[in-house]
């Protein structure tokens, strides 16, 4: 954004707004007319656990920041009322976080989103919302990995409970 003949607040807002985006992995746009300052108040705290923020920007600042990264929503996304929510670290859990909002707030839409610099839709976002979070596949996996160690543990301990009634006398044999 040239900083020649702007006023300085919108110098300060703009950049601002473009700190907030950049280095975000994901971003998702929502449409929050309508809702209460209760109700964003709460979806900032929901989010503030899953590691985003939520600010609401001017469609202009969104179509200018985006439009430097050579990034491009189709028009109809951004108009009316845009929060963006952004973040790192697990997409999906944010996601999750957005869908369970707007389904209990019918006010709210999710408008579209990005990941990374590709632009996902709306339908997009709810199919994110659907994965299994970072936390539990790495879950998951830890499980898997164990499972044979834990499998093996159990065999030795069979053989030395049989050893031991071998014995009569409850103590492993020699």
């Amino acid at each position: 954004m040239s900083n020649q003949k702007k006023r300085p607040e919108v110098v300060a807002i703009y950049n601002e707004v473009s700190d907030f985006l950049a280095g975000k992995e994901f971003a998702f746009l929502l449409n929050f007319g309508g809702l209460t300052v209760a109700q964003i108040g709460d979806l900032r705290r929901q989010l503030l656990a899953k590691g985003a923020r939520m600010m609401v920007i001017k469609n202009a600042f969104i179509k200018k920041i985006l439009a430097e990264r050579n990034i491009s929503f189709p028009e109809d996304v951004l108009t009316g009322p845009t929060a963006v929510i952004a973040g790192q670290g697990d997409i999906a859990d944010a996601a999750k976080t957005v869908v369970d909002f707007v389904k209990k707030n019918e006010k709210a839409s999710i408008k579209g989103g990005l990941m990374n610099d590709t632009v996902i839709t709306d339908a997009q976002v709810n199919t994110l919302s659907e994965l299994i979070s970072l936390a539990a596949q790495q879950a998951r996996l830890l499980g898997t990995l164990q499972a044979p160690a834990s499998k093996m543990a159990r065999v030795l301990q069979a053989k030395v409970d049989k050893e031991g009634e071998g014995n009569g006398d409850n103590t492993p044999a020699a």
